[in-house]
């Protein structure tokens, strides 16, 4: 069994965290595209 079971952490909490970064990457992904969207841009009119 894994560690992150055994070691005293609640599964709820466990839950809670990976959802949190799934919404973070989420998040960051959509900077990305902005990002780029951005770049293109700027590249296009210099």
């Amino acid at each position: 069994m894994s560690t992150r079971f055994t070691s005293g952490v609640d599964l709820l909490t466990i839950i809670k965290w990976k959802e949190l970064y799934a919404l973070i990457e989420t998040a960051t992904g959509k900077c990305l595209d902005v990002a780029s969207v951005i770049e293109g841009v700027v590249l296009g009119h210099s």
